[in-house]
């Protein structure tokens, strides 16, 4: 039928088509309206009104480096959660695990603003930034703008999700559109540019090198590759490379295979927590997976991403129709969400793409039919769940968008005949091995800690910096509001009074009081003896942050930042002097004090530190060369004997014992996750903080038996 050529049927047949029309039209207004309602009343307006995680993640780095404070330790939770506490950015929680640092450049130009205005701008900017992507899909779609409105706020909880969070997946959006407008333009360096940029706040749009690759697309190939190497330049020109080499050597790798925040929770929505759920045993988190197998785990994360890349390589030709170009991208934005290890509800924004794309594909013919059940299954993706129902909707997400996939694909190879070429088994061949053998190696040896977990009732997201203050275990604990100061004591714990955030704790089997740092917009150093006392009431010690405590207890260490300057202090536990400055230390990274007063402290950068001793009486400053390699955390035994720290080795943090007559060391962790912050329970037991099983940085508490050596 022609632009020209009238309808066939009579006057009456023509009017009822017009009457369906209007009311459709008029039942697309109401619907649009709704939306648009409950976008600004549980998404806009709540946003602009309070701060919520994500935003003040990538603000407090801005502000951090407006500052001239070094970003080496951002992905240090309590650090970066100290430094939250002194700017008094009112957000109970942050964290910048696990984005990239350049994360924090959009955030630059707004850090001289209160955090809350900050935001207000952001979120101004994001209208723009949606306005901007809805109007580039009215101009590569045959759909009007009230049906790509209507589709894009259909995405009601994602959205929602990223203005109340501030997260960035509305710009994603944009520059993909844009992206997708430029290729179909024919300015394909453009295309590649505009997604580097994507790719340089989420990585998951890095993975259209893949479509440029099979399409020898090579322009937007090199656009997208030189304007990612361009992108880290800039960033390691602005935040230094330290921060750099953190991220892409301890953050990256764990990041890649999905072990950040909880990853067996099934509200990810990927196929890495499916697997993580079915297949692998974690005391806490997961005690009982349908299957506890590593080989299961391994074989499942490296066959499903080849499967889902050799489905779209051998669905999709190589034929340059805008129809065939339109089907690749929809189906290409759908894989890169498939892909992701852990992707949250805000990253749907970026379906918004897909969807429009989808549904202007399926409306023609032969597709046509299957339009209004493609966006019938678009928004139980996006719709928000029920409460009682949330649980056990925890994957429509992914079930959705994995139809959505199959669907494009099954349209991508209609009435042609599909041959797997021998060069596609062999390179998925190759793939499944590469893959099987990273993730085989993540799992070796995760369980070795199980056995040694601290047997308690943990009830935040990670306990940290276990300490022995008499009977009890002292140690601080990540919850929703922040970070309490937490003893333990036959496995029943309890909390300790703080105002303010509960961040290190320290002190000494031999003596009941702990030493706490409490932080707000100081860190404050305060005493607290432990007894069976309901009410306990902390003294003020000094401002400083970080106590370390002698295994005599008869010394305490701390310290004080101003900047990027770290000043350390020291004080006789049992005099009533006030505690004294001792000889200045460069790039000190932690420390610790020795039965005599004397200091061990870890220097260096942030990613390769080494130990040093700092002798009480004459100020001198002894480099301890003999213990190699990147190491910190040190702690040295009640009898004077050993010597516990962490050692990095590929990527991840190691507990080791050294044996100081001898000079031998043991091992004693060896999974590819931290062990940190050792501590002597007594001269032959630790105590340390583990990640293994869980996400990064989110440890639970060890205890292990150090064999003679």
């Amino acid at each position: 039928m022609t632009a020209t050529t009238p309808p066939q049927g009579g006057p009456k047949q023509w009017a009822a088509m017009g009457a369906q029309s209007k009311s459709l039209a008029v039942a697309e207004w109401m619907l649009l309206a709704i939306l648009l309602a409950l976008f600004a009343l549980k998404g806009f307006m709540p946003a602009w009104r309070t701060l919520n995680t994500d935003f003040p993640n990538y603000y407090v780095a801005a502000v951090l480096h407006h500052k001239g404070i070094p970003l080496d330790r951002v992905y240090e939770w309590t650090w970066f959660q100290r430094q939250k506490d002194h700017l008094a950015v009112e957000q109970p929680l942050v964290g910048f695990m696990p984005n990239p640092p350049i994360c924090a450049l959009p955030m630059l130009p707004l850090a001289s603003l209160p955090a809350l205005a900050a935001k207000r701008v952001w979120l101004t900017l994001n209208i723009a930034f949606l306005v901007l992507a809805l109007w580039i899909l009215h101009r590569v779609t045959r759909l009007s703008c009230r049906r790509i409105v209507l589709i894009s706020f259909l995405c009601i909880t994602p959205l929602q999700a990223n203005f109340v969070c501030g997260q960035y997946y509305v710009l994603i959006l944009a520059l993909i559109c844009g992206a997708y407008y430029a290729s179909m333009s024919n300015h394909r360096l453009c295309c590649g540019l505009l997604l580097s940029v994507a790719a340089s706040l989420k990585l998951f749009p890095a993975l259209f090198l893949i479509l440029f690759i099979r399409r020898r697309n090579w322009r937007s190939a090199i656009g997208l590759v030189m304007g990612g190497a361009i992108i880290m330049a800039t960033s390691v020109g602005i935040f230094g490379w330290e921060v750099h080499r953190v991220w892409f050597t301890e953050v990256l790798p764990r990041a890649s295979h999905g072990d950040i925040i909880d990853p067996y929770t099934l509200q990810w929505a990927s196929f890495s927590a499916l697997w993580h759920k079915l297949f692998l045993f974690e005391p806490l988190l997961n005690p009982r997976p349908l299957f506890n197998s590593d080989l299961l785990y391994t074989v499942a994360q490296a066959i499903t991403p080849v499967l889902l890349i050799l489905g779209y390589l051998v669905s999709f030709d190589n034929g340059r129709t805008d129809n065939n170009n339109a089907l690749d991208w929809a189906a290409f934005v759908s894989l890169i969400l498939l892909l992701s290890s852990m992707p949250s509800s805000y990253h749907y924004c970026v379906l918004i793409f897909t969807a429009v794309v989808a549904i202007d594909i399926a409306l023609k013919e032969p597709a046509r039919a299957t339009a209004p059940t493609l966006l019938l299954v678009f928004a139980f993706i996006c719709s928000p769940a029920p409460a009682f129902l949330g649980k056990s909707l925890s994957l429509r997400r992914l079930i959705g968008n994995f139809a959505i996939y199959v669907w494009l694909l099954h349209i991508a190879k209609s009435g042609r005949r599909i041959r797997v070429e021998r060069k596609w088994l062999g390179g998925a061949a190759f793939a499944i091995m590469v893959l099987a053998f990273s993730y085989g190696n993540s799992v070796t040896n995760r369980v070795e800690d199980f056995a040694r977990r601290v047997n308690f009732a943990m009830k935040g997201y990670s306990a940290n910096s276990p300490t022995p203050v008499g009977a009890e275990i002292a140690f601080t604990s990540m919850v929703d509001k922040g970070y309490e100061a937490v003893t333990l004591l036959n496995g029943t714990s309890r909390n300790l009074p703080l105002a303010g955030d509960g961040l290190a704790v320290a002190g000494s089997p031999q003596t009941p009081v702990a030493y706490l740092e409490e932080s707000a917009q100081q860190s404050s150093i305060m005493r607290l003896p432990l007894s069976s006392q309901i009410d306990l009431t902390p003294d003020l010690v000094a401002p400083g942050e970080r106590p370390s405590v002698s295994s005599n207890g008869k010394w305490l260490a701390f310290l004080r930042e101003d900047r990027a300057s770290t000043s350390v202090w020291l004080s006789a536990t049992e005099s009533s002097d006030p505690p004294q400055p001792v000889a200045p230390i460069q790039q000190l990274v932690d420390l610790s004090v020795t039965d005599g007063g004397d200091l061990i402290a870890a220097v260096g950068p942030v990613s390769h530190p080494h130990l040093i001793l700092l002798r009480k009486d004459s100020s001198t400053v002894e480099p301890l060369n003999e213990i190699t390699g990147a190491v910190r955390y040190a702690a040295i035994s009640p009898d004077g004997t050993r010597l516990a720290f962490s050692r990095l080795v590929n990527g991840s943090w190691h507990l080791v014992v050294r044996e100081l007559a001898t000079r031998t060391e043991q091992q004693l962790t060896h999974a590819s996750c931290n062990a940190i912050s050792p501590s002597w329970e007594s001269s032959k037991v630790l105590l340390y903080a583990t990640d293994c099983g869980r996400g990064l940085g989110l440890s639970a508490l060890a205890r292990v038996a150090v064999p003679n050596l």
